[in-house]
């Protein structure tokens, strides 16, 4: 089922792009409710069969087995039909879409053909009971998507002309592309290595399936034969049937290399650098703007070449989760890159997808092997009884957060219509798209929140792993950037870490300033969690370890965090808000207040963790360390800022709801118990899946 409500999250983020509401003219429902329209344009009736056929074949191979077929068949049907109409009477409150009716029936077209083609690629019946083969499902998976990424749109002609103009560039111009006949020559020798896992003969086999695409260049519409498919492919063939010679081993690592070599290739050509490049973080958009047959080509060749290279890892004993994760890497480097190219634009979506794929992969993996599907009950065995704590799978910690991410985006929604929000926390979320600016903030709420707990079980392993504070949180404050800077206007950023000043090429000084600022959070929520957990920390010395290793790592961050923030800062809006016109000693107390409310949030969190003891002393050390949090912020504040014709404190500064209606002393303790309270609240939330994933092998009561 998980797959499934993956794949349902998806169309809907697919349909309703780019979450722009707003009110419809008048008369729109009744428009979209009375047009029968059939055709819009070929394009779009491709992608609307495209994006409801995995749900079909989803619906089919990963559906539940109980209960009786039909009926089981009758109710996708019926979601489908349901979701289909509820998202595209959806768009009529989407300017940049277009509602019609008739995609309705073409969603239910690509469902029904998404359920008859897993009849056909499980070897099942909606009522049989024995799971499909993955060995061969995977490997006919990588035929189909290499078929559609060459014969894309699908939509054949009789035209005696387009024939003519189908064979110019081959006959004609005959010009060649080399990143274009490397990918073809690696489609071709995948394809090839894909017949051989089937069983099939690649000389036979291959070479229809060669002949077949060649004749689909002629007669399919926007399509065209020409050198670069002709060479590459015969090459691709030749080198199939010469290395099938040496052994499915060789072969199946010969085509994995090809293919991520004409990957590569034709992500970073044309090679031209340049400064200035550009970076979206906004999943699938470019596959969403524009042509839905180019997006459609896009998606389709994306999901060819990463299925296959895992599947041809996979072919090479290597596990999914370490192919994945390395072709993650390599994807994300290849992005980076593509920031220093002429005409280049990098993607967080093709990361994206790759983990989709390798997911889907071991999803698919785990459902097909029929070793995994029996059960067998070990005979009982008497054990000593202990007082152990109920623990959490990483499953089960995962699926709490995901929860947790949507309930605070529905808060933050709330929160942020409100009057008494500070004015600049409500100028965070964009206006275009809050929704989107919501669910990124929530992210980076997360992360900034739940990954010192994963530093503070690193560093409490000791040893070498005491050196891995400095790299855990330079990856810390890089994927915060990342996250911030998808979801909130630039003016929010600049404000907070000053405007760019040194003409580095594009965003470097303002990402070495965020990092720099945010690292003092890092030191601080790695220092309080430590401190909170000691009793809890793997090995014997794990809290010593821990302490040192993050005293090694505060020693080398806080003068190179202090001297970007305040000595060279590019902006005021921090600096005269701590005492003393950014002091040292101000500096440090702003630390000292994050780490207590680390602390207390931890403390908090471990509390409510069943088996754990100590909890009423745990209660006195949260609200000691939120006395302790507003003491060193008061003390580390300016108190008298002169400003907007104004005089204020800085306390009041943050704390107000906007500049006009200065908060009094009464009313700002009230605000900032409120603010400590949403904070702690919020660690609580974010932290306790991970606290009780990581103590839930202790074997008896540990006093917090």
């Amino acid at each position: 089922m998980r797959i499934l409500s993956v794949i349902t999250v998806l169309i809907a983020y697919g349909s309703l792009y780019p979450g722009n509401f707003s009110t419809p003219d008048a008369g729109a429902v009744k428009q979209f409710l009375t047009d029968w329209r059939l055709f819009t344009s070929p394009g779009d009736l491709l992608g609307n069969i495209a994006l409801f056929f995995p749900l079909g074949v989803a619906g089919i191979l990963f559906g539940s087995g109980r209960g009786d077929a039909t009926i089981r068949v009758a109710g996708l049907l019926l979601f489908a039909l349901v979701y289909s109409f509820i998202l595209q009477l959806a768009q009529v409150w989407l300017p940049s879409r277009s509602a019609a009716l008739a995609d309705v029936l073409w969603n239910m077209t690509g469902m029904l053909s998404g359920m008859a083609a897993a009849h056909v690629l499980g070897k099942r019946s909606p009522g049989s009971a024995h799971p499909f083969d993955a060995a061969s499902l995977v490997p006919l998976l990588v035929l189909i998507l290499w078929l559609l990424t060459e014969l894309l749109p699908l939509v054949p002609t009789l035209d005696w002309q387009k024939f003519k103009d189908a064979l110019k560039p081959l006959l004609v111009e005959f010009n060649i592309s080399f990143s274009a006949a490397a990918m073809h020559a690696a489609g071709a020798f995948v394809a090839g290595s894909a017949f051989v896992a089937l069983g099939r003969q690649p000389a036979a086999w291959l070479g229809g399936a060669l002949a077949l695409v060649w004749a689909g260049k002629v007669v399919i519409v926007n399509l065209t034969l020409d050198a670069s498919l002709l060479i590459g492919s015969l090459a691709g063939y030749a080198g199939c049937l010469v290395l099938s010679r040496l052994g499915r081993a060789k072969l199946f690592e010969a085509a994995f290399w090809l293919l991520l070599i004409a990957w590569s290739i034709i992500a970073l050509t044309p090679f031209s650098p340049a400064s200035g490049g550009t970076f979206n973080g906004i999943p699938f958009a470019t596959m969403l703007r524009g042509s839905m047959e180019t997006g459609a080509r896009g998606l389709v060749q994306s999901l060819f070449i990463y299925t296959a290279l895992l599947w041809l890892l996979q072919r090479t004993r290597m596990g999914i989760a370490k192919a994945t994760a390395g072709l993650v890497v390599w994807s994300c480097l290849i992005e980076l890159a593509q920031m220093g190219l002429l005409g280049r634009t990098a993607d967080v979506t093709e990361p994206i997808l790759l983990l989709l794929v390798g997911w889907a992969l071991s999803v698919m993996q785990k459902h097909g092997d029929p070793a995994r599907q029996e059960t067998v009950t070990p005979v009982s065995q008497p054990r000593p009884l202990v007082a152990v704590p109920t623990g959490t799978s990483g499953k089960h910690a995962l699926a709490s957060m995901a929860i947790g991410i949507g309930m605070c985006v529905a808060i933050g929604w709330l929160i942020t219509r409100s009057p008494l929000i500070p004015y600049n926390v409500r100028e965070l979320v964009y206006e275009g798209h809050p929704f989107r600016s919501l669910l990124l903030l929530v992210a980076l709420l997360y992360w900034a929140m739940g990954f010192p707990i994963l530093i503070v079980q690193w560093l409490a392993r000791g040893e070498l792993y005491l050196l891995s504070f400095p790299p855990l949180v330079l990856l810390h404050g890089s994927i915060a950037w990342l996250l911030l800077w998808s979801a909130v206007p630039s003016e929010s950023i600049h404000d907070i870490v000053g405007a760019p000043v040194l003409h580095w090429p594009w965003e470097w000084e303002i990402i070495g300033r965020f990092l720099a600022l945010f690292s003092l959070w890092s030191v601080a929520a790695t220092a309080g969690a430590v401190i909170a957990a000691k009793r809890l920390l793997p090995g014997a010395n794990g809290a010593q370890s821990a302490l040192l290793g993050w005293a090694i790592g505060a020693c080398l961050f806080l003068p190179i965090s202090y001297y970007i923030v305040v000595m060279v800062a590019s902006t005021d809006n921090l600096v005269e808000l701590m005492a003393g016109n950014g002091s040292v000693g101000a500096f440090l107390l702003i630390g000292l207040a994050m780490a207590g409310i680390s602390f207390g949030g931890a403390k908090a969190t471990l509390a409510l963790i069943p088996g754990i003891a100590g909890r009423t002393s745990a209660v006195a050390w949260v609200l000691a360390s939120g006395a302790l949090a507003y003491l060193a912020i008061y003390l580390g504040t300016e108190q008298v800022i002169v400003k907007y014709n104004q005089v204020f404190s800085a306390l009041q500064f943050l704390l107000s709801s906007d500049r006009s209606h200065l908060a009094g002393p009464g009313e700002l303790a009230v605000r900032y118990i409120a603010l400590w309270s949403a904070l702690i609240g919020a660690i609580v939330m974010v932290q306790y899946p991970l606290w009780r994933w990581t103590v839930s092998n202790r074997g008896s009561p540990i006093a917090v």
